[in-house]
């Protein structure tokens, strides 16, 4: 997903990378990047007063869930920040190589996340810390997590907190897909969540659920309800939905997904795509990012899909390779995505244009 349209993360092997999370990625904003570095010195410091915070919450923290819990739960205004470092944390494995593991914290993280989503609070305060509970709970390597994200996907009162939670159960089953041996994520909610998600009326929620949906559908012994869902996400009205089902499919050889493939190389339909953004510079980096996945799910299917007619697909990609000049008017076109839509021309016998 790119942005609100925005991941997640196409690599054929089954990986993800940031890029194949169509939506979402957030380019930061002016205000976001004001913040970031013109900052008032009061704040300054106090930047190694919230790192001791931080630091002792690590190192005891990892030893003592309660504590983490404790200050989470308390009515301190600055709550979501003690959610969000955990959440860093959980990135930092080589500091903290256990407590991706701590079944105990997991669980009673997600207590406190049901109680949150269950009193429903819409204000600033108590939605963001639902927020970062769901993110927390997806870096978890355990799923004591997996059902109140499946509740907080499907009941939360904030669509962002719903976003965050699919967001999160799909970065919890790609961990589980790529344990050594795979294993599957289990929940009799599972499927009957996700084919309720994929009939939301929220644009956002659909498109998202289509990349989650594409994580679960390479498990071991996946349901064949998220590949049907995909297929039909595949011919969603809004087009974000419909480009992440395409490289869901794609990833797995699906025919179903060469249309899109094909429509994500077409500058109307791109232009229609990328309307929404709020700036050029965020319309030229989701166009960008449209374009890499396409051809990363076309290189995707043709390999998975031998029997696949493939003239659809390569004339789209040639199309695009002759009119990489008209693509620059629009802005900046890495010279990258060209040479990788040239060297598909080539492995499959056709003439680059010139």
């Amino acid at each position: 997903m790119v942005s609100e349209n925005h991941s997640a993360e196409t690599a054929t092997d089954g990986a993800l990378s940031p890029d194949d999370l169509l939506p979402p990625v957030e380019p930061p904003s002016a205000g976001f990047i004001l913040q970031l570095f013109i900052v008032p010195a009061a704040i300054v410091a106090s930047v190694g007063v919230l790192w001791l915070l931080v630091t002792t919450l690590a190192t005891g923290g990892e030893k003592n869930p309660d504590k983490i819990v404790g200050a989470l739960r308390s009515s301190n205004q600055a709550r979501w920040q003690q959610a969000k470092d955990l959440a860093d944390m959980l990135r930092l494995p080589r500091h903290y190589p256990e407590l991706r593991k701590n079944e105990n914290l997991a669980s009673k993280l997600a207590q406190l996340l049901n109680e949150e989503v269950e009193a429903g609070h819409d204000d600033e305060n108590s939605e963001q810390l639902r927020y970062f509970l769901c993110r927390v709970l997806g870096e978890f390597h355990v799923d004591e997590g997996l059902s109140v994200l499946l509740k907080a996907a499907r009941e939360d009162v904030d669509p962002l907190v719903r976003r965050q939670a699919i967001n999160a159960l799909a970065v919890l089953a790609h961990t589980f897909n790529t344990l050594d041996p795979p294993m599957a994520l289990e929940d009799s909610s599972l499927q009957d969540t996700f084919a309720q998600l994929a009939a939301e009326k929220n644009d956002l929620l659909r498109s998202q659920t289509a990349f989650a949906l594409g994580v679960f559908s390479m498990q071991p012994a996946a349901a064949p309800q998220f590949t049907e869902q995909l297929e039909l996400l595949a011919d969603d009205l809004f087009a974000d939905a419909r480009y992440n089902a395409a490289l869901a499919l794609a990833r797995t050889g699906n025919a179903r997904a060469a249309e899109a493939l094909v429509e994500m190389l077409q500058p109307e339909a791109i232009g229609l795509s990328v309307a929404r953004e709020e700036s050029s510079a965020t319309q030229i980096f989701k166009r960008n990012t449209l374009l890499r996945n396409a051809l990363e799910g076309i290189a995707g299917l043709l390999e998975k899909n031998s029997q696949l007619d493939r003239s659809a697909l390569l004339t789209a990609v040639r199309q695009f390779v002759g009119s990489a000049h008209e693509w620059k008017a629009g802005g900046d076109l890495p010279k990258e995505l060209v040479t990788r839509a040239e060297e598909l021309l080539v492995e499959y016998g056709v003439t680059v244009p010139r």
